[in-house]
């Protein structure tokens, strides 16, 4: 008798535990250190005279903060949509500001601003412009240009999106470009089918890389005109897309520089657009976790913080083994599960029940 009431007290001290753990989590949950929503480094200057205003400093790097946010979480065309957003507006999406760094040289002054944003306000303003957010992750892609001039493929030392690519930035890149070695037989193979390059077969060329995702650039210049055929794959996401430019001077490198850089943004689109959120199609999914601790829990707790496409959760009911979460999240349950794959756990549906589990 005594061995039973020391087993139930256990078990009932472990759920007292447990239900104390998450009585402290909240409904709606915010974003840590790692929250898309930190903008960090960012630099603003301005004359250390009579006229200096801190406020001013400071509001400019609002300013920058919101575009460097939105630059990194919305796709192109969906930039002039918030282009016309007031300071005041902006001022209402952050939830703090830290200044890093400041100093006064030369009548100068410098500061370094750390700006975190409200996900869910940011959330809830795009939501009202009828716009998603994507999420892309760093990834790296092999580069592949092909460059045809009046219908001859061009060797990579006189192919200048080759030699140039990495020379042009864009803010906020996510892609690491690898630019392929020069491999004498793959121009040759190239300009056997130069007539139907449009078929090739691009994981032939990249896979000795040793890397899956990819960008083949068919690039062809003919009577003035420029026509750029894409190939993309990333994470198994095949796309493609056209560019058409008229009237092009193949020897104006600054034309030439801009061509490069709208190339780079369209591929950056590409990768967002396989990472978009939908903020207007909010899902909800019923999980089954099972626990031997309150180590599990807590640490099950910080994962659904750091998942940004969660939006809100709570914990429906529990028992010794087992706990019971109802999750409020954005995207696809194939989103969903490759997140939590990325923090080691593995969620599965099993005859009808999801499940979650640690992928040890």
């Amino acid at each position: 008798m005594l061995k039973y009431f020391k087993t139930n007290l256990k078990k009932h001290t472990f759920l007292i535990l447990i239900i104390f753990v998450f009585l402290q989590l909240p409904f709606s949950k915010s974003f840590s250190e790692e929250s898309i929503f930190v903008v960090n480094d960012i630099e603003v200057k301005g004359n250390f005279d009579i006229n200096f205003s801190r406020d001013k400093i400071t509001n400019k790097a609002f300013i920058n903060s919101f575009n460097v946010l939105m630059s990194k979480i919305l796709l192109s065309k969906d930039l002039e949509k918030i282009s016309d957003i007031k300071l005041k507006k902006i001022k209402n999406l952050i939830d703090s500001f830290q200044i890093l760094e400041e100093n006064y040289k030369n009548e100068e002054y410098r500061a370094v601003f750390k700006i975190s944003y409200n996900d869910k306000k940011v959330k809830k303003f795009l939501r009202n412009k009828n716009i998603s957010f994507t999420q892309p992750k760093n990834i790296s892609a092999i580069f592949f240009p092909i460059l045809l001039i009046n219908d001859e493929i061009q060797d990579f030392d006189d192919n200048y999106f080759f030699k140039n690519w990495n020379e042009i930035e864009i803010g906020n890149e996510t892609i690491n470009y690898i630019m392929p070695i020069v491999d004498l037989d793959d121009i040759l193979r190239m300009k056997e089918m130069k007539n139907t390059i449009e078929e090739l077969d691009v994981d032939n060329f990249v896979n000795k890389y040793d890397v899956k995702n990819y960008v083949f650039s068919l690039i062809d210049y003919n009577n003035n005109k420029l026509n750029i055929h894409i190939k993309t794959n990333f994470n198994d996401n095949k796309k493609t897309k056209n560019i058409n430019y008229k009237s092009i001077n193949i020897e104006d490198k600054s034309k030439l520089n801009s061509i490069l850089k709208d190339i780079k943004m369209e591929v950056t689109d590409i990768w967002k657009e396989v990472n978009v959120v939908n903020l207007l199609m909010p899902l909800t999914i019923n999980i089954k976790f099972k626990h031997t601790d309150l180590t599990d829990l807590d640490k099950i707790k910080k994962i659904f913080y750091k998942i940004s496409i969660i939006d809100s959760y709570y914990m429906d009911r529990l028992n010794i083994n087992h706990s019971f979460f109802k999750i409020y999240y954005y995207g696809s349950p194939k989103r969903l599960q490759t997140e939590f794959l990325k923090f080691g756990y593995k969620l599965k549906n099993d005859q009808g029940i999801w499940q979650l589990y640690s992928n040890d």
